[in-house]
């Protein structure tokens, strides 16, 4: 029942907050609630951690010998910490957003904040796919009537429309996996996916990342920058990273150039889009590709039959992305609060994310192990490059503001830590050191030519002084135009034009002045086509 009282908690906030706002409720008062309402909600998470694996059956359907399924929640140590961790985002979301506290409809976002979240974890805590299917569909609903509400000029619907056909055909697919379970093991539980459904489950929850194959499923608006944005922004990744950590040993049953091929796949995605992440603008910009690389680092380590190490990568992009994408206004003397992020990412022994080097590099060295330690390398790169370049002195934030703002980074960081500790037995370990050490060195390297270059200088005018800079760069724009996916739907929509004005132009002719007569030489066809099967003996 504590599980229940976490929705529940959440929910009643919410609904007081938006119920509020006919009153008039003051605006700090409707912050106060919205913060003291997840926080009992993150308490009572992190006592779940001592009864710890939990089942919670939701409805029973009658009859039962008519239902594969029915909605029910499970909380382990698979889905637990990403659980306490988008709670604590949520939270540090309500701190830092109290800079926005003099705006008359923050409430609402507050609302909205807690609401999402509440939907959020309910597809986390999911035990069964059928849950699973109904919560996706939920999120990415509540959230397209968030971004219609508040979307900008900017933002074409053909672009809303290609994210979000998407992510349904994510959720088709994780039903269609679900089917194909169901005729070896019916009714089972995410935990007991069947061995011969695992690659379906993969496909769904690659689709729903942008991994498999590698896309950009997530719409870039100013309205997405700050507050909900970013919680709406984590909320559909949280659950599909869930759901390969639930993904069984073993469950590669293709032949083996199939599988090099989904691994070739998988390595472009992280190489790619690690390099992005690394020459972005700035951190908002390349949020799209931090989000798609650490993915590809979780189904890198699902393919190397080490789908339970995908979670240190899962909570290094929630945590230590979400301390990076909080730390607006980056403001110069908090800036090493930042690193609590890094050494959730470094993945140096005895650091949180040391035990994902045993799925993204597997058994000894490889092509694709390589690749992957420079993806990881380039992760690193980026973030410390974000943090050096935030050297803000805003000084005009409200007394309140100067206190709660960092207080949200400190609780990400404090997150951080106290998950690297105690997340699941056995985090705390050695890890693949030569990995951790390899890619430190391509830190270090890349950190000593970025300083010897100039660190005064920004990293995209330093490229532009580079050989082959309008080449590379008209290769990347290309590879962007491509991966939005954009071009896709922008066919379908013409096709479906030229389709349309086909039929519109038949039912001119059957309705204008010679309709009558095109209606009579149809019959006749018809007739005689009738007459030759009858005649046929």
């Amino acid at each position: 029942m504590a599980v229940l009282a976490v929705f529940g908690v959440l929910i009643a906030t919410a609904i007081i907050i938006t119920f509020s706002q006919a009153t008039r409720m003051k605006v700090g008062r409707a912050w106060f609630t919205a913060l003291a309402g997840s926080l009992l909600a993150w308490l009572i998470l992190f006592f779940m951690r001592l009864y710890l694996p939990t089942d919670v059956p939701l409805l029973v359907w009658k009859p039962e010998n008519l239902f594969f399924a029915f909605p029910a929640l499970v909380l382990d140590y698979s889905n637990w910490p990403y659980a306490v961790a988008m709670l604590t985002i949520c939270m540090a979301v309500l701190f830092t957003d109290s800079t926005r506290a003099q705006l008359a409809e923050a409430p609402l976002g507050w609302a909205g904040t807690l609401a999402i979240t509440a939907i959020n974890l309910a597809a986390i805590l999911a035990g069964n796919p059928f849950t699973m299917a109904l919560a996706w569909g939920l999120v990415d609903l509540v959230e397209l009537v968030h971004l219609l509400r508040v979307r900008s000029v900017s933002l074409d619907n053909t672009h809303i429309v290609s994210v979000y056909g998407l992510r349904l055909a994510s959720t088709f697919a994780l039903v269609a996996a679900t089917v194909i379970g169901w005729q070896v093991k019916p009714q089972f539980l995410l935990n007991e996916i069947p061995a011969n459904a695992g690659l379906y489950f993969l496909a769904a929850a690659g689709l729903r990342l942008g991994v498999l194959p590698l896309h950009l499923p997530f719409l870039d608006t100013p309205e997405l920058r700050r507050s909900s944005g970013l919680v709406f922004r984590f909320a559909p990744v949280a659950s599909a990273l869930v759901l390969i950590a639930w993904l069984p040993a073993d469950f590669l049953v293709l032949r083996q150039y199939w599988i090099t091929i989904i691994q070739v796949l998988a390595v472009i995605a992280a190489v790619y889009t690690s390099g992005m992440w690394l020459t972005r603008k700035d951190a908002y910009e390349g949020r799209p590709y931090w989000i798609a690389a650490l993915s590809a680092f979780a189904v890198q380590c699902a393919l190397n039959n080490q789908a339970g190490a995908s979670r240190v990568w899962g909570l290094a992009l929630i945590l230590s992305g979400g301390l990076l994408f909080l730390f607006d206004p980056p403001i110069r003397r908090i800036r090493f609060l930042m690193a609590f992020g890094l050494w959730g990412l470094v993945a140096l022994p005895f650091t949180p994310a040391a035990g994902g080097w045993d799925g993204l590099v597997g058994q000894g060295i490889s092509a694709a192990g390589f690749f992957m330690i420079i993806s990881h390398a380039m992760l690193v790169l980026g973030y410390l490059r974000f943090i050096y370049e935030g050297n803000s002195t805003i000084t005009g934030l409200e007394k309140h503001a100067r206190v709660t703002y960092p207080l949200g980074l400190i609780l990400v960081g404090q997150t951080i830590v106290v998950l690297g500790l105690m997340a699941w037995p056995g985090i705390l370990t050695l890890g693949r050191w030569w990995a951790s050490v390899a890619s430190l060195a391509v830190v270090l390297l890349g950190g000593f030519a970025f300083l010897k270059l100039g660190a005064r200088r920004s990293l995209a005018s330093l490229a532009e002084t580079m050989p082959g800079y309008r080449a590379v760069s008209a290769f990347l724009t290309g590879m962007s135009s491509l991966l939005s996916m954009r071009w896709l739907f922008s066919t379908f929509g013409w096709i479906f034009e030229r389709v349309e004005k086909g039929a519109g132009y038949l039912t001119n002719i059957l309705e204008g002045a010679g309709g009558v007569l095109w209606s009579v030489v149809l019959l006749i066809a018809m007739i005689m086509l009738f007459l030759a099967r009858v005649a046929v003996p």
